[in-house]
């Protein structure tokens, strides 16, 4: 296909939901990262990247992951003023189940319902028709026609819920969804911004709500995890040696008795950590480098991708549990600074918002944007203030949230 477009001459390559090059491309749509290369073997035409969520970081990686050269990167704000934003807190998980069937009940429809699993799926379907209304269900286990179906039924208007793993959204613009309930907690504020943004797009007010447990982080960060194992690791690495040029990810992964998704992840870490090239032709390893020490690498790889999602993780748990404007805090994650807080939130209408220790800004040799230094974490990006709180993104590290008089009293950061 890329052989018969070169053919044809390219005049401009476009990337939408360009966030799962950073966000989803290394587990969820590994095919995202070979994007670089089709640019590439096209001739590197314009390239033009879209995403409605991209955080600074994010930004960067994308930048980067599709070797974008010179690149202007425009953002026209994340603010979406007309959506009410609320956390709710629950005890256990039977009484946040019957809350959420409850407060979907009680609100105008159409709306949509965002849960963690399959089954989840099923039953508050289930509950929902039982009770007079038209709900619908998607998830990535079900057929495509199916899914179709469902999709066709929330356009069209039949189906007033469409209750929904992350499976269901991308390329969804229903103007009039008034409200979007998250059920369980998702991985980043990334995410969550992504899910939340398709209600309300009409400009008139919807509601948002992320119904909360602290238990629910425990499950995230456990799916966070996994850092593939050194042996395998070394496997595809040998395979790819002993094959003695590009080799395609099928094939390697016939060589090690994996499943091609599997070792697509393998491959894309050991890319990552520098040992092997995956291009047009296909993967070919470093032959100056030994199996155990491309596997330790990999690992390393590994764990530096682990230790920015639990990043991720604790600033969804920041949010969740802010006491101050919910906006400004989500805001501040991509960048933007809202001056004052924004009225249309949960805390702001309890008043936390506007307590005295959120009123104080304190004088900042960092501002948000500027890229800072860390004789420990390397390089960050300053992304939002918060009374004496710095939050920085370091590209090794993840999220960190800093003290700015201990920044200051030991020198910890520098502006790059």
């Amino acid at each position: 296909m890329l052989d018969r477009l070169a053919a044809i001459g390219v005049g401009l390559f476009v990337v939408d939901e360009a966030h799962s090059v950073a966000a989803w491309g290394h587990d969820f749509r590994p095919d995202y990262l070979r994007l670089a290369d089709a640019i590439e073997t096209l001739g590197h035409p314009t390239v033009l990247a879209l995403t409605a969520t991209g955080s600074p970081p994010v930004r960067d990686e994308i930048v980067r992951r599709l070797g974008m050269r010179e690149p202007r990167v425009l953002t026209f704000g994340f603010d979406r003023p007309n959506l009410r934003l609320e956390v709710v807190r629950h005890e256990n998980p039977h009484e946040k189940h019957a809350a959420v069937l409850a407060q979907v009940i009680a609100t105008a429809k159409p709306g949509l319902v965002y849960v963690a699993t399959h089954r989840d799926t099923e039953e508050f379907t289930a509950e929902l028709t039982a009770r007079g209304f038209h709900g619908v269900g998607y998830h990535a286990g079900l057929s495509t026609g199916l899914r179709a179906a469902a999709q066709a039924d929330f356009h069209s208007g039949v189906a007033e819920v469409v209750v929904a793993t992350s499976a269901f959204g991308m390329g969804i613009d229903k103007p009039y969804v008034r409200f979007v309930v998250h059920a369980s907690i998702p991985d980043s504020l990334d995410s969550y911004y992504q899910e939340v943004g398709r209600a309300g797009r009409d400009g008139e007010p919807a509601t948002v709500t992320l119904n909360y447990r602290p238990e629910d982080l425990g499950l995230l960060s456990f799916f966070a995890g996994g850092v593939p194992r050194s042996d395998d690791l070394a496997r595809v690495f040998t395979a790819l040696v002993d094959a003695g040029g590009p080799t395609r990810v099928a094939d390697i992964a016939r060589a090690v008795a994996l499943s091609e998704q599997g070792t697509a992840r393998l491959v894309n870490l050991l890319e990552e950590a520098g040992v092997v090239v995956h291009d047009h032709l296909g993967v070919t390893a470093d032959p100056a480098i030994t199996a155990e020490d491309a596997a330790l690498r990999g690992v390393a790889a590994g764990r530096q991708r682990e230790r920015i999602e639990h990043s991720r993780i604790a600033m969804m748990r920041a949010y969740a549990e802010t006491r101050r404007c919910r906006r400004q805090l989500l805001l501040g994650y991509f960048g933007e600074e809202l001056p004052a807080p924004c009225g249309n939130c949960d805390t702001c209408s309890s008043g936390s918002a506007y307590a005295p220790e959120f009123a104080v800004r304190q004088v900042s040799a960092f501002p948000e944007g500027a890229t800072v230094v860390h004789a420990a974490w390397g390089t960050g990006i300053v992304m939002s203030e918060e009374g004496d709180s710095l939050t920085v993104f370091f590209d090794r590290e993840g999220y960190k949230v800093l003290s700015l008089s201990v920044i200051g009293q030991r020198h910890l950061l520098a502006l790059a």
